[in-house]
């Protein structure tokens, strides 16, 4: 992955032919006062020439809403849209995100979040970057800003096993299934967005933000992946039970709410660290043994520097990734079994069952390669 990624922090910030395009921002936010204010003020603080910023008050509850009235009335380039209901057949954050794509003006569309952090230069240099590589689709890693070791450690396992799992090294390679896609950093070429469906496809998906990518790849754009280094921040959860939480949520949409999926994505997750375990300490031969410890220490050192990477730590956390995988992969076992005793869901208020949640979010499993159109939808 890292050896495929681009980088954000190298691009040069200078449009090579003409005027800048025109980007809209579009940002949903709900009962996010404590964040929201800094945040928007980050993404009006950009320099970039043509901008506009969308921000969605998603049936917010707290002063999100006044706040964000407060900010476009000394910059018209805010246009905030208010939602008072949600429509049947809709997640809340896919039916912000749709309307505010209806009502941005931009020939880019840059889906983010509503407690992101942007440097001044961030979507200069990348909009310079899809420019120079060609690109429908940019998405970028985030800089994720952890509160407490543990929370390192567990996050930047997660954001790990998320790019093994949609398999992110494969976007420059022609005809594989690899896609990628952060919330926190969508942009998407508005031609592009229209043609594949956008979030009209994502109805009911919770992992909208990485299915969005899916959408996009499937239909044939051209998609990159980029490392921010910083200029994108984020607080992705805050602190351990947080990340926990957060995991509990979503884990089993990855396996499109399928028990059967979940087994082999629980195996995937701990085998690496339990098999090399055993070896180490069963195996009758020395170098056995050998060939498991080694295999545990790599994947601490990878962790560890995945960690420093994804996260600014101290590689350290790297020590705790056989005990992270293992936490996972139980969490990942107890949100399906959580969902499945419950019969769905709560997700910003409101209760979505399982059997909407499978028929209205989007199965990478539909799309097949043909061998002479590209990938098409069954």
């Amino acid at each position: 992955l890292w050896w495929s990624v681009l980088r954000l922090d190298t691009s040069t910030p200078e449009w090579p032919r003409g005027a800048w395009p025109s980007v809209s921002v579009i940002v949903p936010s709900r009962n996010e006062e404590a964040a929201v204010r800094e945040a928007t003020r980050t993404l009006l603080a950009m320099d970039y020439p043509r901008l506009q910023v969308v921000a969605v008050d998603d049936r917010s509850t707290d002063r999100t809403g006044a706040i964000l009235d407060e900010l476009a009335a000394n910059d018209p380039r805010l246009a905030v849209v208010h939602v008072d209901n949600l429509p049947p057949g809709w997640l809340g954050k896919n039916h912000a995100n749709h309307l505010g794509a209806r009502r941005a003006d931009g020939e880019w569309l840059l889906f983010t979040d509503g407690d992101v952090h942007f440097s001044p230069d961030a979507l200069r240099r990348a909009m310079a970057l899809v420019e120079r590589c060609g690109v429908d689709h940019l998405a970028a890693l985030p800089l994720l800003v952890c509160r407490g070791f543990w929370a390192r450690a567990i996050q930047t396992a997660t954001f790990s096993l998320l790019t093994v799992r949609y398999r992110m090294w494969q976007l420059r390679t022609p005809r594989t299934r690899g896609f990628a896609g952060f919330g926190a950093f969508n942009l998407v070429r508005r031609s592009a967005y229209v043609t594949s469906g956008g979030h009209e496809r994502l109805r009911m998906e919770v992992a909208d933000d990485i299915k969005l990518g899916m959408v996009l790849r499937r239909s044939g754009f051209a998609q990159a992946l980029a490392d921010a280094r910083g200029l994108v921040r984020v607080a992705w959860q805050d602190g351990v039970l947080s990340s926990l939480r957060g995991l509990m949520k979503n884990a089993f949409a990855g396996t499109n709410w399928q028990w059967r999926w979940m087994a082999p994505a629980v195996l995937a997750t701990v085998l690496p660290v339990v098999v090399p375990f055993l070896g180490m300490v069963m195996a009758p031969e020395p170098g056995m043994k050998a060939l498991g410890a080694a295999s545990l220490v790599l994947s601490m050192v990878i962790h560890g520097w995945a960690a420093r990477r994804m996260a600014g730590g101290s590689g350290l956390e790297g020590l705790t990734y056989p005990l992270v995988a293992l936490v996972l992969g139980g969490l990942m076992l107890a949100a399906a079994a959580s969902a499945t005793r419950r019969g769905g869901i709560t997700w910003r208020g409101t209760f979505y069952p399982i059997s909407q949640l499978r028929t209205g979010g989007a199965d990478e499993r539909v799309w097949r390669w043909d061998g002479v159109t590209g990938w098409r939808s069954r």
